[in-house]
């Protein structure tokens, strides 16, 4: 019975031995207790992730290929896991990248459409609002013409994203207001409704559709939020078109 307990004895301890010498090696080979900082990618081309990871022993995989105008091509868009995450050596950082081209797109029928319904699609498909001009014509404050670099551009047409778009639209065709020349759009937000319509008739601009979000009480004092044309340096509109104004008070 003594010799035995002692074989049974010696046994368990060797399984102990054993199973802390295998956890240990596990350790060693996976570098169980060593974790690695992720580092910043946003904004790095490829060719540099590629450097900087190999150094610190991860790795990395293209998820997806997006645009951002103003980003270099190639660039790093988002990474998961995110910056100064901890993660073991040779994990994938997954990132998304830039793409290498400007994505194409088909050019929107804008004709006949209010201004302010064009403005819209414009920006919802990622193209910009660039000049708009008058002409008279009946059908106030209806596109006319679409041009990109001051040449008509056909409904359907293959274009870039990012593109500027100048459009023409009618003034109404009442000769007495229509005024020649080319004014800054100005810049309404923050403005009271009544500071707005001064300064547009400084500009020798009108005011267009004012709407108004939620309850006000007196439409002058209310305050401007949004307008249409929206103020960019550089934008420039003919005398005597709209401006649409969004209140609030």
């Amino acid at each position: 019975m003594k010799k035995i307990g002692i074989s049974a004895a010696a046994a368990i301890g060797l399984i102990i031995v054993l199973v802390f010498g295998v956890n240990r090696f596990l350790a060693i080979y996976t570098h169980h207790d060593e974790k690695i900082p992720v580092p910043v990618l946003y904004g790095l081309e490829v060719p540099e992730v590629e450097r900087l990871l190999d150094e610190l022993g991860l790795r990395y995989e293209v998820r997806d290929s997006l645009f951002q105008e103003g980003m270099p091509r190639n660039a790093v868009l988002s990474q998961d896991p995110d910056t100064n995450e901890f993660v073991k050596e040779g994990r994938i950082i997954y990132i998304s990248i830039n793409a290498s081209e400007t994505p194409k797109i088909r050019m929107p029928d804008l004709n006949h459409k209010n201004i302010n319904q064009a403005i819209m699609i414009i920006e919802s498909m990622g193209l910009k609002v660039g000049k708009i001009d008058t002409t008279q014509d009946i059908a106030e404050d209806a596109v006319l013409e679409q041009k990109i670099n001051g040449k008509k551009i056909k409904p359907d047409a293959e274009i870039g994203q990012g593109t500027v778009i100048d459009l023409v639209i009618g003034d109404g065709g009442n000769e007495q207001g229509v005024m020649t020349g080319d004014v800054d759009v100005p810049d309404l937000v923050g403005l009271s409704l009544g500071e707005s319509r001064i300064i547009l008739d400084a500009y020798g601009l009108r005011v267009g559709t004012v709407v108004g979000k939620g309850n006000i009480s007196d439409s002058s004092e209310a305050t401007v939020v949004a307008q249409i044309p929206s103020y960019s340096g550089g934008l420039k509109i003919r005398k005597g078109s709209k401006v649409s104004i969004t209140i609030k008070q």
